[in-house]
Order: C-alpha cells, then structure tokens, then sequence
C-alpha cells in the first residue's frame, strides 16, 4: 500500500521527467505496500508468539487510478494495477508483490511514462529475520535494485547486511521492528481499541535506515460498502479507517516525507487506499480477492 505526499525529496524518490514538467515520484508509496496490508498470523511479545490475530493469507488485485479534487487542475493522469500475495511458509511470511502505472499527460504533444515494480520480502514468525528484494522499471528499463537481510536480537539491537545497491553492513537501533511484526502490531492495536501507534521500522527496499511510521486509527464498522457482498472472505470482519504517515529522517514532530489513507478489515485485507503519486491523487480499488488455501507445516 502507497503512501503520499506530493513533496520534495529524500532518498528512495526520483524525479521524473513528463514533457516539460518535473514531477516527484515517491517510491515507497509501492515499496511499502507489503506493510499496509498487514499480513501475519501472530503477535510478538518478548520473541514469543502472543496474542493471535486472525488474519487471511490471500491474493489481492488492486486497480489504481488518479482521482478528481475540487477545484485541482488535472492535468496529469495515472492507471496501473497492484497485484499482492501473501503466503505462509510455514516458518516465516512471504510477500509478492508487483505494481504497474502509466502516467498520461494533459497536452498531446507530452510523452506517456511507465512505472513498474517487483518486490520480494521473506520475514520469520518469530519477528527475527527479514529478507528482501526489489527492482523498478521506467519505460521498460531497469532501474534501482535494493537486496538485503537483516535481523533482530532479543535484546532488541539489530544488524542488516546489503547486497544491492552496494554491499556493506551497519547495526540497527535497539526497538527497531521488522515490516510484518510492525503490521501486526498495528493490526492489534485496532483489535484493542487503541487510537495511535508510533514505531521505528526497517524496511529496506526503501532506505538502508529505518523509518518512522505513525498510524491513525479509526473506529470498525461491519459491512463496509456492501464489500462482504461481493468478496465473501470479509463478510462479519470489521475494517476502519488508517492514516499513515512515514518519516524517512526527521522524527514525527515534522512534516511527514509520505503519507497514505487506507480502509483496513481486521483480517488484514484492504478494501481501499488513497495516496499520492508523483503529485496525482491516486486511489486503489479492490477489485478480486483469492484466499490461500491452509498449509499444513509441521509443529516445531
């Protein structure tokens, strides 16, 4: 899930030429998706599995498109398709996920640009160890390309290890938590009633440094647009409403680098997202939903 502010710049974005303009392309509006949509099966308490969430391993398919605004001028326009799959591997959390958008301009003499990404995340039951992989395209081409594993000690204190875009090895520090063990507090914190949560979280397909993500949480409701009715997988599952905020540098006290609007079941499954991309306001519609069968893992 895209996350959105139309703002300059820190690393993780890139500028984008579309005919005479340059626009901000925030790249951890996709790259960060894995992390809104809040997979997992357990909480994480002293290392130990703790209360347990109810969440659906699933397939999702996302349409996106840019959204009119009172009074904007829209002279830009994007489409594309989110595609989302969480998996059990039995000792860990699997994220695939890949992401499309063409960006149209307003004139016609201005040039369409395409925007791919393919991102590839493994994290440990246990909250422990995380390993990633990511890759964009413009245009057809490859750019950026990020690879890594880090880890977390019970102490708290972590360590991440890079293989792209260079290699090398730094320390995390202590409280940081991994994308899915920060996606299921979050999911528990909506459980419990509670109406804000702040983490430190290391992400790495972003920046090789954590980040500070804030949450707003709205009150659940049943029955959320009539969405039970077309995907019966949601049907007597509250969602709510999550405001997203993402600090890459600077803690929450100052203007937020991304920011993203969800509307979150408490199975994990999204059933809408607005952000911004590279200045359009974007929305994100659930459009089909298959549920993974069980895995049948062996007790430890």
């Amino acid at each position: 899930m895209a996350r959105a502010v139309a703002m300059a710049v820190r690393r993780g974005n890139s500028y984008i030429g579309l005919g005479s303009r340059r626009r901000i392309f925030g790249r951890l509006a996709f790259a960060r998706l894995g992390l809104a949509l809040l997979l997992g099966a357990f909480m994480l308490s002293a290392g130990r599995p703790a209360d347990a969430v109810e969440v659906l391993p699933h397939k999702a398919i996302y349409i996106l498109h840019s959204r009119q605004v009172p009074g904007a001028e829209e002279t830009v326009t994007a489409e594309g398709m989110l595609i989302f799959e969480w998996i059990d591997t039995c000792d860990g959390w699997s994220i695939n996920q890949r992401a499309k958008l063409r960006l149209g301009g307003g004139d016609e003499d201005e040039e369409e640009a395409g925007f791919e990404w393919r991102q590839i995340t493994w994290e440990s039951k246990d909250g422990r160890r995380y390993r990633y992989q990511s890759e964009e395209y413009r245009n057809g081409e490859k750019g950026d390309q990020r690879r890594g594993e880090a880890s977390v000690e019970s102490s708290g204190k972590g360590a991440v290890t890079t293989a792209l875009p260079t290699r090398g090895q730094h320390d995390l520090p202590a409280g940081v938590m991994l994308p899915t063990a920060h996606s299921l507090r979050l999911l528990q914190a909506a459980a419990a009633g509670e109406g804000f949560l702040s983490a430190n979280v290391f992400d790495g397909t972003v920046s090789d440094e954590p980040i500070t993500i804030t949450a707003a949480l709205g009150p659940g409701t049943l029955h959320w647009h009539d969405q039970d009715k077309q995907f019966p997988a949601l049907a007597k599952v509250q969602s709510r409403p999550v405001d997203l905020a993402f600090f890459l540098d600077a803690g929450p006290e100052g203007m937020p680098d991304f920011e993203q609007s969800l509307q979150i079941y408490d199975n994990g499954v999204i059933g809408k997202m607005v952000f911004s991309f590279a200045g359009i306001p974007m929305e994100g519609e659930l459009r089909q939903l298959d549920v993974s069968a069980n895995e049948k893992c062996k007790a430890p």
